[in-house]
């Protein structure tokens, strides 16, 4: 059995395993070794890694590659031939961006996992979603930036997606006139945080709306911290907002990125981001790289079974984080739990809505 058909597996069966998840990062690391001859490169003489010569025995010891080696190399295990999609990262202007290249297989296998991390978060199956952004996202169908990634990711797993905001990035008053046809059924509300609390944030809802989306709305929304922390605005503050405009209550935030597209890590009730069975995440010394003990704060390793057709499965990343438990969270689930608390400082702002420029 190929290892594509056994990651399908996988993400079907979605089982949560550490073993398993072991085995498969562990040969996506040997299929990037001998498909890919950059990462080939990197292993061999930053790491000392021959896999001719060894094998890797720990999830702690799988080699990492620095996110920004996206931005500075076309890194991919695939022929030309079999690109099917690219996504990229954002930024400002004259900041260079992240391209990942995806074959069908691969972001298929996406999508399949999106699909199971986001019913085991919150419940809901196809709903309506209202999407707190603009359609105009959506016009370029050949390179795919994270924002729009995001929105065409979460779309697929619901029913008729509605725009929230104009091209203008006003408020579309008509699609809330819309909502009051939708008879009794769940909606989710979904865009990126600073998206939402630069435009969407700024308006009224009527009470009417109000009170259907305080009933049957769930918000999921994630990227843009940077900016938020640079405006003293809280994780607390923000759902405080929410819900007073709202009138939402259920607000899940997540943490993900361009260069792991469908392995998120989604927040559970008690505040904290969880990993899942397609996805882990290490915290390593911000001093000496290696790996930390629960409770400290260093640079987060995300680790992914997803990526197949290009070596991104492991990433060392620009964010700090600290790991408070492991299948010891109150809410139940088992695995990492872990708080983001910033991007390390003087690295260049790289989230998905971090980089959205204001006078747009």
């Amino acid at each position: 059995m190929s290892l594509f058909e056994r990651i399908d597996i996988y993400t079907n069966n979605y089982i949560h395993c550490n073993e398993q998840f072991f085995q498969l990062v562990n040969e996506l690391t040997s299929f990037h070794f001998y498909n890919c001859e950059e990462y080939k490169s990197i292993l061999n003489k930053i790491f000392g890694i021959d896999l001719d010569k060894q094998r890797i025995k720990h999830l702690s010891h799988i080699p990492y590659l620095h996110v920004d080696l996206f931005k500075n190399y076309e890194l991919k295990s695939i022929d030309n031939s079999q690109i099917f999609k690219t996504l990229t990262s954002s930024g400002t202007s004259g900041q260079r961006t992240s391209k990942i290249f995806l074959n069908r297989q691969n972001a298929r296998i996406q999508s399949i996992a999106l699909s199971k991390i986001f019913t085991d978060f919150t419940g809901l199956k196809r709903p309506r979603i209202l999407i707190l952004d603009s359609p105009e996202l959506l016009r370029n169908n050949e390179n795919f930036s994270a924002r729009s990634a995001g929105i065409r990711g979460f779309s697929s797993l619901c029913r008729k997606p509605l725009f929230a905001l104009k091209s203008d990035m006003s408020i579309n008053h008509q699609v809330f006139e819309d909502l009051l046809l939708i008879e009794d059924e769940q909606i989710l509300l979904y865009g990126f945080t600073f998206i939402i609390w630069l435009h969407f944030l700024k308006n009224e809802i009527p009470k009417k709306i109000k009170n259907i989306l305080a009933r049957r709305g769930v918000l999921i929304h994630g990227g843009g911290w940077k900016k938020l922390k640079n405006l003293n605005i809280s994780k607390e503050e923000f759902k405080d907002k929410v819900t007073q405009i709202t009138g939402i209550k259920k607000i899940i935030n997540y943490y993900g990125m361009v260069e792991q597209t469908g392995s998120i890590f989604m927040e559970c009730g008690h505040g904290f981001l969880h990993s899942n069975a397609l996805g882990n995440i290490l915290s390593r010394s911000i001093d000496s790289l290696q790996n930390n003990q629960i409770g400290e704060v260093g640079i987060a390793q995300i680790i992914s079974c997803l990526p197949l057709s290009y070596p991104g499965h492991s990433l060392l990343t620009d964010d700090l984080i600290k790991i408070n438990s492991i299948d010891n969270c109150k809410c139940g689930r088992r695995g990492t739990a872990f708080e983001f608390i910033e991007r390390i400082k003087k690295s260049e702002s790289r989230g998905c809505s971090d980089t959205y420029d204001n006078k747009k």
